[in-house]
Parts: structure tokens; C-alpha cells; sequence
């Protein structure tokens, strides 16, 4: 009892000294200058102990005495949980399982528990310690452990009157699902649960997620005339444009409704000029369900609005009104804009449903709608009501009517009550000492923990720690979460300044835009990482990066190497001035050029020239839209932290062209089609 008091006591002592290291930096608001900052190089040592430990566990290397600074380190739980998960693979058993059991119990619902728990309960199942599983497995939402959860209730012999009901639930999962189900759908094919009906109920709904590969696993399992109908399903969603094509040539051939709506959406959305072209021969069909005939126009008139086609307002308006949702009729606004058919825009904008019509990008086409009908008298009240927003709409209203932008900012006021508290909390300081470790995905775990019973006032404090921590996603997550959108400052730090004005004057692109794009791209995380592999502060592909690289005479990155600030910042300068020399030097164009590739901006290019406003508004993709409207957000944004004027949309988002070169070359591929 001694020992485990003087253990308490000097934990607790640790605690006190972390605690006034993490309360000073909240109270300076001095960032760090990297991640692996610290108070003092005595912390810096144990961090590096405590890395070394968890790498020798990481390799299988032996493990060596924990110094009394390890054991009092606030993370030294963290390691004990990784040399149990290491023992628990290596060498199962119940001696094991007794530890894992007692250090379960010790943490109870603690963030360090969860991926122990996880591995402890998919190891018994693995044993078919079913009595022990069983119990602890109850309220685990892991897809493996609830396979395994309904395995064990079937080789337990406990089957209550539910248990093929879930288990044909999770068999009906429109996704693969983990080996750890096998056993259990084996089980309801001895049964003979699986009927044919239940097999056709699987594939479609595969097919209804969008998952034709799966489906097409699925009806394999089916009589080949009851898989027939599907097989075509899937084709048309694999391959639209020449499955609708044969089902066009072929008026009588028999061809599910839903089937034929859902890969006539793909084609419209992938190529609207192509399902326009089919759309005549497909409503001619024999037999056409009536419910089928306002799905495909209303299917080609938004593709062809995607495509900004000028034929798109007279799609529109050959489908029933009521068949024309929220979403459609946004399109429609957007195809008479494209078509400077402002009248035509402001009847769509009527049609919306109040609620959305009231939403600030449609008050602001209101407004351009009755300033291009009715008059500039007319418009300036319209406009009035949304200028003194701080966005993207309300921007462009003030600039119609020559006003300054209305930033609205002001500091958060410090709560030193709070912030000690939040200061003191066991789980921020292990959030603060895991991020700084570089284990970004447990410090976020266990952020969320600590502060899962927060209200806003909390939030607001603890965006000020995160900031201090130099965790700027953290912070401001947690100002959105306070709903307070205000403080500017603490909305928009300035990382990584030395990186970015080397990169700003190599690539003679302004310092603002890229902290705007790198907010926007990463939301500050140096190790930002994908699903598409996009790395680091500027979220570069690889391969991209690369060929950068080459380009401007620049070392060649390793991927990993696009984890490090001054290289990101680097190479994302330089392919957004590419991008700017791509495109004549328009800002909305190499913005948008960056988020979706420059192919689709040239794909996006108007024949004339056309407002900025109306040409993004047009960007087909909700995210490469958003994208630029909020990059040009933050770069005012930026503009004001440093004391400047903040620039006005007007000069910033010049009236869209195609580039000389680019139009040359599209003047050249007409002749040669003539």
C-alpha cells in the first residue's frame, strides 16, 4: 500500500507540473514552433523515452526497465496497452487475458481501452471463449465483432427466437462483409433460410447502393432467369451509355424500371449530351411505366445543366413541376444564369421552396435577377439584406453596392477558471502529449472524450489550448462546435510563416493565398493524409508532386517527404502559379483547377466571356464549388489578421475567359470537324 501510495502521489505531482506547462502556453497563446515543442528538455526526454518503448513493441524488440519518468509519464498507460495487445497475438491465454481483464477495468470506457478491447474480444472469439466474450461483446458496433458476437450465440446454443433474424439482417448488408461472418451465414444455409427471395433481395440492394460488382457476386447464387433482370441492373450501372444504347435498339427487350432510371442517371451525370441524345428513344420503349417518363427527363435536364447546355432551361421545363425537387430546381437557376436568362432565373428562384430560396446564395441571385430586370434602384434593398454577411454572397453583395466588407471580428475573451480546469483535465493532457507524439488519431480520441459533456463556453477555451498547442484543426473544430465564428484571429493563425513567404516569393503567388488554400486543403495538419493519397499541408498526389518538382528544377519528394511544411508549401506554390499561367492568370479558374484537375476546368470554360460569379456558381461539383467560394473566404479572411485592407471580390475574381491558348485550340478542333 506504501508503494502505491508514493506512486499516486508522484503521478499527482507530474500531473501539477503538466498542468502549469499546458496553462502557461494557453495563457501566452504562443504556439510551439513544431509538434514535438515542449515546456523543457526534461519533457522532451521522456517523450523520447516513451517512443522508443512503444517502437521496441512496434518491432518486436525486447523490452527494457521503465525509468521512473516513464512510469509517471501521462501516456505510460498507452504502452502498457500496447505490450498487452503485443502479448495477447504473440502468446493468448487466460494469464493474458486476466491482464488485458484488469486493465480493462482499471480504464474503464477510457479512449487507451478501445483498440485493446477490440483485439482482446476478436481473440476470444478466435478461441471460442464464448462465456467470457459473450458478455463484453454486447454494446461493440465493430462489424467483426458482431459477426462474431451472433457465431458465438449460435455455437453456444443460444438461439432466442431473433437470432436468424439478425443474423439474415446482417446477411442482407449491401457491402462485403468480414470473414468472421462466414460461419455465421453457413449456419443459415443449413438452415435453409436463404431463400431465392431473400438471395433477389441481396442483389438489389447492391445495386441500389451502387455496387455492381458485389451484386453481380451475389446473383451467382440465383436461377439464370431470376439473375438475368439483375446482371442487366449491374451492366447498366458498370457500363451506362452502351447498355442503354442496346436497350434503346431494342424496344421490346425487358428491362427493370428502376434499372433503367439508375444507369440513365449515371450517363446523365457522367455525359449529359449523350443522355439527351438517348432520352427520346428510351421514353418511345412499349410499356413505359408512367412514374418512369418525368424520372428521365428530369435525369437529362439536370445533365444537361451540369453540362451547361443551352438546351438545359427548355429540358427543364418539359418535366412536371411537381417532379422538380429542391435540389433540380436549384439547377435550373443555375442553367439560366449560365444562359444570361435572368428573368427565366428569377421565376426558378420562385419556384424554390421557402426555405431555400431564402438561404443567402439565392437571396444574392434575387437580388442579380431584379438588377437585371427591374433595375439597380430595385436590387440595392435585395442586396442590402445580405451585405453585411461575412461570406462569399455577402461579399459579392457589397461590392455591388460599394460598401466595405462587414468582418464582424472580435477577440474571445479569456476564462482563466475554465481554462484551468480544462488544463488540469487528465484526458487534455494526454491529448496534448499524444499530438505532440505525432499519434494524431488517439489525441483526437481522446479530445472528444474529455470534452464529450462540453458547452460552448468550454469549446471556446479549449480552442485557445489547442491553438497554444500549435493544434489548429483541433482549435477550430472546436469554435464551430461553440458556434462562435467571430474571433478571426484564433479562426485564421498564420503557421508556418518563414515556409510560406520562401515559397510565396519563389512562386510569385501572395502569402495570403496560400495560407487560404492550405486552411482550406489540410486545415493547417503537416501529415494530412487522403483517401486518395493527397499528402501534407497542400495535399499533393505524389505523382503530382513529382512532376512539380521536375518542372521548377525542385529536389524530387519522396511521398513521405510531402509531410514536411517547407516542401509542401513549396511545390503547392508552384503548381498553383502553374495553374494561374494555365489559365491567364484567373484566380477562380486555378483554384478550381487545383481541387478538380485542370481537365475538368477546361471542360467547365465558357464560349464568351461571363461574370466570375455566375461561372462558379455553374462549377458542376458541390465540392470544387464550395472549394472557391471559401478559399476566396480566407484570403479576405487573411488579409485582415495582418492589418491590410482585405481585397474585394471584384478585382480578386476577374471576369471568366478561356485562355488565348486555349481558345485558339478550341477554334482549331471546330474547323476540323466542319
Amino acid at each position: 500500500m506504501r508503494a502505491t501510495r508514493r506512486s499516486r502521489e508522484t503521478t499527482m505531482s507530474r500531473r501539477i507540473l503538466w498542468t502549469i506547462s499546458l496553462l502557461a502556453a494557453a495563457l501566452t497563446a504562443q504556439p510551439p514552433v513544431s509538434r514535438a515543442a515542449t515546456v523543457g528538455s526534461r519533457d522532451a526526454a521522456v517523450r523520447r523515452q516513451f517512443l522508443a518503448a512503444m517502437d521496441r513493441v512496434e518491432f518486436g524488440a525486447p523490452d527494457t526497465p521503465d525509468p521512473p519518468a516513464l512510469v509517471h509519464y501521462p501516456l505510460y498507460e498507452y504502452l502498457v496497452a500496447a505490450r498487452l495487445q503485443r502479448d495477447l497475438a504473440a502468446a493468448p491465454g487466460r494469464t493474458t487475458d486476466a491482464r488485458v481483464a484488469s486493465f480493462l477495468d482499471a480504464h474503464a470506457h477510457e479512449p487507451v481501452t478501445y483498440t485493446l478491447r477490440r483485439d482482446w474480444l476478436l481473440s476470444l472469439a478466435a478461441r471460442g471463449r464464448w462465456g467470457t466474450f459473450l458478455p463484453l461483446a454486447a454494446s461493440s458496433a465493430d462489424p467483426r465483432v458482431a459477426c462474431d458476437r451472433l457465431a458465438g450465440r449460435i455455437a453456444s446454443g443460444k438461439d432466442p427466437e431473433d437470432l436468424p433474424a439478425q443474423a439474415i439482417a446482417r446477411w442482407l448488408e449491401p457491402r462485403a462483409q468480414p470473414a468472421e461472418c462466414d460461419p455465421v451465414f453457413a449456419w443459415l444455409q443449413r438452415r435453409g433460410d436463404l431463400t431465392e427471395d431473400l438471395r433477389e433481395l441481396r442483389v438489389r440492394g447492391a445495386l441500389d447502393a451502387g455496387n455492381p460488382q458485389l451484386a453481380l457476386q451475389f446473383a451467382a447464387r440465383l436461377p439464370a432467369a431470376r439473375a438475368a433482370p439483375l446482371r442487366l441492373w449491374a451492366r447498366l450501372l458498370e457500363s451506362p451509355q452502351p447498355t442503354l444504347e442496346s436497350i434503346a435498339a431494342d424496344p421490346h427487350r425487358a428491362a427493370p424500371a428502376a434499372a433503367i432510371a439508375a444507369g440513365f442517371d449515371l450517363l446523365s451525370r457522367r455525359d449529359g449530351r449523350a443522355a439527351m441524345s438517348l432520352l427520346p428513344r428510351l421514353l418511345d420503349r412499349p410499356g413505359l411505366p408512367p412514374a418512369l417518363r418525368p424520372r428521365l427527363q428530369l435525369s437529362a435536364a439536370l445533365g444537361a445543366a451540369y453540362d451547361r447546355d443551352a438546351d438545359a432551361l427548355a429540358a427543364f421545363a418539359r418535366v412536371p413541376p411537381t417532379d422538380i425537387d429542391a435540389m433540380a430546381g436549384e439547377w435550373r437557376v443555375r442553367a439560366a444564369l449560365w444562359n444570361g436568362d435572368f428573368a427565366q432565373a428569377l421565376a426558378a428562384i420562385d419556384a424554390l421552396p421557402p426555405a431555400v430560396a431564402a438561404e443567402p446564395r439565392w437571396q444574392y441571385w434575387r437580388a442579380r435577377a431584379v438588377a437585371a430586370t427591374a433595375g439597380a434602384a430595385a436590387a440595392r434593398p435585395l442586396y442590402a439584406k445580405i451585405a453585411q454577411r461575412r461570406d462569399f454572397y455577402g461579399y459579392l453583395a457589397a461590392d455591388r453596392l460599394r460598401r466595405p466588407y462587414r468582418l464582424h471580428a472580435r477577440l474571445t475573451p479569456i476564462d482563466r477558471r475554465i481554462l484551468g480546469r480544462l488544463a488540469a483535465d487528465p484526458g487534455l493532457i494526454r491529448a496534448r502529449e499524444l499530438y505532440f507524439c505525432g499519434m494524431v488519431e488517439r489525441a483526437t480520441l481522446e479530445w472528444r472524450y474529455a470534452l464529450r459533456d462540453a458547452d460552448a463556453a468550454t469549446f471556446v477555451q479549449a480552442a485557445r489550448l489547442a491553438a497554444a498547442w500549435g493544434w489548429y484543426e483541433r482549435s477550430i473544430i472546436a469554435l464551430k462546435q461553440a458556434d462562435d465564428w467571430d474571433d478571426l484571429r484564433l479562426r485564421y493563425p498564420r503557421p508556418y510563416r518563414r515556409a510560406v513567404v520562401a515559397a510565396s516569393r519563389m512562386a510569385r503567388v501572395p502569402p495570403d493565398w496560400l495560407f487560404a488554400v492550405m486552411r482550406q486543403e489540410s486545415l493547417y495538419q503537416p501529415d494530412a493524409l487522403s483517401p486518395a493519397d493527397a499528402r501534407g499541408l497542400m495535399q499533393l498526389q505524389p505523382r503530382t508532386a513529382v512532376a512539380i518538382a521536375r518542372r521548377w528544377h525542385l529536389r524530387r519528394p519522396t511521398p513521405a517527404q510531402l509531410m514536411s511544411p517547407p516542401v509542401a508549401l513549396d511545390l503547392g506554390a508552384a503548381y498553383l502559379r502553374d495553374l494561374l499561367d494555365r489559365f491567364d492568370g484567373q484566380l477562380a479558374l486555378g483554384l478550381a483547377a487545383y481541387n478538380a484537375g485542370p481537365a475538368a476546368v477546361e471542360r467547365w470554360l465558357p464560349d464568351q466571356p461571363m461574370p466570375a460569379d455566375v461561372w462558379i456558381e455553374n462549377i458542376p461539383y458541390r465540392e470544387t464549388r464550395a472549394y472557391v467560394q471559401h478559399i476566396v473566404e480566407h484570403i479576405v479572411a487573411f488579409a485582415w489578421t495582418r492589418g491590410a485592407p482585405p481585397p474585394r471580390l471584384a478585382r480578386l475574381l476577374r471576369e471568366v475567359r478561356p485562355p488565348p491558348s486555349f481558345a485558339a485550340r478550341r477554334r482549331a478542333n471546330s474547323r476540323s470537324f466542319q
